[in-house]
């Protein structure tokens, strides 16, 4: 055997709460100043929601202002208050704490973002590359294709569900290549192990 693991999560797990969150001060500041320059990082921890990071722009948010946008986002992620979930066991949006921490941006690093040829540089960001697979039809690996095919599903069926599965959903799927040179060829030969971690009510039956 040569085993290969990939893991996805949907949207309610709170990583991706706080990439989703964060997308969202992004858009509300762009959407009233163009020319913004918001590096916003989130951070999800039980209720409390922690805004952090650096703004260059016109817009002034308030804290209240901040608190919408995070309550917005979680209702469309699915947390808006479940009755079938208690506050101890899930984000509640009435419940939630949060606290900004986000500071005016350095002009050195507008500098690498305005360049004087007229072109926009990435400033003080990372650059992420990758490549592309044969091994399915959307030229990506095995492993990561159908573990987010599943997550998909799941999370498709709790959205439909609240009284059965919460929101924060996760999966993982380990493909056999069968030896070394078959995975750096990527030729998977079958899944060995699918796992999916779903939040359930607990008067739920199997």
């Amino acid at each position: 055997m040569y085993l290969f693991t990939s893991e996805v999560v949907s949207p309610g797990h709170p990583d991706k709460c706080a990439d989703i969150i964060a997308d969202s001060i992004v858009d509300a500041i762009l959407s009233q100043d163009s020319k913004a320059r918001v590096a916003s990082e989130v951070f999800v921890a039980g209720k409390h929601i922690v805004i952090g990071g650096e703004v260059n722009s016109s817009v002034n948010l308030s804290h209240q202002e901040y608190r919408t946008i995070v309550k917005s986002a979680l209702a469309k992620i699915g947390y808006n208050g479940n009755p079938h979930f208690s506050k101890a066991q899930c984000l509640h949006p009435d419940d939630i704490e949060v606290d900004v921490f986000l500071n005016q941006q350095s002009p050195d690093i507008n500098q690498g973002v305005d360049q004087s040829s007229g072109e926009i540089g990435a400033g003080d960001q990372g650059i992420m590359f990758g490549f592309a697979s044969n091994e399915t039809n959307n030229l990506m690996p095995a492993a990561i294709t159908y573990a987010r095919m599943i997550c998909d599903r799941v999370y498709d069926y709790a959205l439909k569900n609240p009284d059965k599965l919460g929101v924060d959903i996760k999966t993982q799927v380990t493909v056999d290549y069968g030896s070394k040179a078959k995975f750096e060829d990527c030729q998977p030969e079958k899944i060995h192990t699918i796992v999916v971690s779903a939040p359930s009510v607990e008067s739920l039956k199997i």
